[in-house]
């Protein structure tokens, strides 16, 4: 797994990662209701793409040398001059100070200088919410994300969390009742084009500059997660005094924020997914008083089959992928880029795995 500096910076490329980051979302709490059943991801699954495919592939050709690196952990890292450098060919605007930022170890200084210079971009809001979120300044941040992108779930994400850690039931819902007609947008996408030119700023080419700009994006719905423990609590605590009103609104906002995390299917980052099914799974875990899953109609242990059946999907994918992706010649490590860039990563794994079980 590779991360940056700080433990708030997830890899945005979740390939090799993503099992352990699964086992950590997933394992059972010990207080979760005894008529649920909970995913093991540790349980074995045994992998689609056996030796024999994964000798043949290497037989076809060496994989480029960058990505042997990148599968090794070493990501490169760019020199405070190269940085430097970078950020004035971008003529010091929002975004670069960003990328800067994330990229240094001097990460304080350019986000200084980004607030300073761009207190009203959302952009900036959202990375100063990534780097201090549970500082004193993080009211504040949340305050210009919701004012300068109001149509972004986000912010409401990150008010409805500080609400509920203050103990502000109220105002949390207020907060969670804007998800209704707000979508996620976590700036992923900006960022990683950002981070690629960065690398080519620096004199990386190609597919090098792409993965290891891929490889430094951070994942900022990491953040939000936990606030489908703080919305859980509150629910239980609504139920135990008698408002059940409050328990359900709670358990539908719950269940709309995990969903927005995940909103893009497929399409969207594996860590994505699993921090979505992850917040559907501590709500319902927390839930013995609910049968029914807050505004739906399935049976809570039908709706846990799925989302375990999800896993399983995704985790036989992982293992099988695994083997294969070290083995890529240039000319098929081309293909699986661009399918990750259009289809997502999930999408692209079974592409690969795929391809490689229907031989030459």
């Amino acid at each position: 797994m590779f991360v940056n500096q700080s433990p708030r910076f997830y890899p945005a490329l979740s390939v090799l990662g993503v099992t352990a980051l699964a086992a950590f979302f997933f394992w059972p709490s010990t207080d979760a209701p005894k008529r649920q059943r909970v995913a093991m991801l540790e349980s074995p699954v045994e992998p689609t793409v056996g030796p024999t495919a994964v000798k043949r592939a290497v037989a076809a050709g060496q994989p480029p040398e960058f990505l042997q690196r990148i599968l090794n952990g070493e990501i490169t890292k760019l020199t405070p001059e190269q940085i430097e450098q970078y950020v004035e060919s971008r003529g010091r605007d929002a975004s670069s100070l960003i990328v800067a930022a994330m990229l240094s170890e001097d990460r304080d200084e350019w986000l200084d200088e980004a607030a300073e210079r761009f207190p009203d971009d959302p952009g900036v809001a959202a990375a100063m919410l990534l780097h201090r979120g549970g500082k004193a300044e993080a009211r504040e941040w949340i305050g210009r994300l919701k004012e300068n992108d109001p149509a972004n779930s986000l912010g409401y994400l990150f008010a409805a969390k500080s609400a509920l850690d203050g103990g502000n039931l109220d105002e949390a819902l207020v907060e969670l009742a804007a998800l209704e007609s707000t979508r996620l947008n976590d700036y992923r996408e900006s960022w990683q084009s950002d981070f690629t030119d960065a690398y080519r700023s620096a004199g990386y080419q190609g597919m090098e500059a792409e993965w290891l700009g891929m490889f430094q994006v951070p994942v900022l719905t990491s953040e939000v997660s936990r606030l489908s423990t703080g919305i859980g609590e509150a629910m239980i605590a609504a139920e135990s005094r008698g408002d059940r009103a409050a328990a359900e609104a709670l358990g539908r906002a719950g269940m709309k924020a995990a969903a927005l995390v995940g909103g893009r299917g497929d399409r969207d980052l594996l860590i994505n997914q699993l921090i979505s099914v992850s917040m559907e799974r501590k709500l319902l875990n927390q839930l013995d008083a609910f049968e029914f899953v807050p505004g739906d109609e399935r049976l809570v242990l039908e709706r846990l089959a799925e989302m375990d059946e999800r896993i399983d999907r995704i985790k036989a994918t992982i293992q099988s992928h695994s083997e294969l992706l070290p083995t890529l010649t240039e000319p098929e490590l081309r293909q699986y880029t661009r399918r990750l860039q259009t289809d997502g990563e999930l999408k692209a794994m079974e592409w690969l795995v795929a391809q490689r079980q229907a031989g030459p």
